[in-house]
């Protein structure tokens, strides 16, 4: 919800000053969660950070959309990505270290400190993008009416529900695999070191991959994605060694470079003129929705087939997250007929 309230607010004071915003939320409530201690407490903090990403989100992406063309949207959100994942990279080696040295609270400093280097960046570098054309600013009501009709558009709807699988997959290496490394690999595991994999390849290999895709449709790019990630996951399952886990997170991170730039590019196609950073917000709805579920299924499935104690059965487990990542590829190519369908009945009048 965040994102899509935010994304409004951005559109109407300025991508820089929402950037600004940001940074000095997520300072606020970095600085809080060092003095809460009482657990009731600190969802405060940790709801102002999700407010602080509410406007940097779809501010990013929406400066993608802003500063680029149709034909080279794509290449623009491959950059975004690759950035994206660079910042993972140092945060986490960042944060590695500094645990080692010192201790898990002083992680919290280490994200304070990123914080201000970032507002630095944006009061002293970043310029506010322009529009081609300046649409009226609406009203909130207004604006809310727009993702009605937005939504309303079974074209962009179907597209949002059916593309949230993917991100249902991704969300099980937050979810399942740190249980899946410490119960069933080993639980002296170097987490933190196996979780460079994903973003360091994202990082190195983003401009190929997309490069290599650019002449493919976004929705066979995405197909290509979904079967990738579902592979991912059946040789999670295949493989039941540390070896196997980094093999798995390296086809996953190449199914992720395959769908990000696609993706992104894709729902911003459907953003008038002037709602960039209103339209971008609904592009993290599939997240949330993959997020939500993946989080309901990961709990039922690890205490089922990967419990504390007993027998467990982790191939069955990754298997039955495989066979999910196929049947929305399986409704990926259907919504794509009827996409398509509908685009030829449009412009037959």
């Amino acid at each position: 919800m965040a994102p899509i309230v935010c994304g409004f607010i951005a559109d109407r004071i300025t991508f820089r000053i929402s950037l600004v915003i940001a940074f000095v939320t997520y300072i606020a409530s970095y600085s809080a969660l060092t003095i809460v201690h009482r657990p009731e407490w600190v969802l405060v903090p940790l709801l102002g950070t999700a407010i602080a990403g509410g406007f940097m989100k779809p501010v990013i992406t929406g400066t993608v959309v802003r500063t680029t063309s149709a034909e080279d949207r794509k290449a623009g959100f491959a950059l975004f990505y690759r950035m994206v994942n660079l910042g993972s990279v140092l945060g986490k080696v960042s944060a590695f270290f500094v645990r080692r040295s010192f201790s898990l609270g002083a992680v919290i400093v280490n994200s304070i400190v990123a914080s201000a280097l970032a507002l630095g960046i944006t009061i002293g570098m970043f310029k506010e993008p322009e529009q081609k054309n300046e649409a009226p600013k609406e009203s909130f009501v207004v604006a809310m009416r727009g993702y009605v009709t937005a939504l309303r558009d079974p074209v962009f709807s179907i597209a949002l529900l059916t593309l949230a699988g993917f991100f249902f997959m991704m969300e099980q290496f937050y979810f399942t695999f740190p249980k899946y490394l410490e119960r069933h690999i080993s639980k002296d595991a170097p987490y933190e070191i196996i979780g460079l994999m994903n973003p360091l390849l994202i990082a190195l290999f983003q401009g190929r991959i997309t490069e290599w895709s650019k002449r493919l449709l976004p929705t066979t790019s995405m197909l290509i994605a979904m079967l990738g990630g579902a592979l991912s996951m059946a040789t999670m399952g295949l493989l039941p060694t540390l070896a196997g886990a980094l093999f798995a997170s390296a086809l996953f991170a190449t199914a992720e470079m395959v769908f990000a730039p696609n993706y992104y590019s894709y729902i911003s196609s459907f953003a008038p003129e002037g709602k960039a950073g209103l339209y971008m917000g609904l592009s993290f709805v599939p997240g949330g929705i993959g997020a939500w579920i993946g989080g309901q299924v990961s709990g039922r499935l690890v205490a089922r087939y990967l419990p504390k104690e007993g027998p467990r059965a982790p191939l069955t487990m990754w298997l039955v997250y495989a066979a999910c990542g196929v049947g929305c590829a399986v409704l990926l190519v259907a919504y794509a007929r009827f996409a398509k369908q509908r685009q030829s009945s449009a412009a037959l009048g």
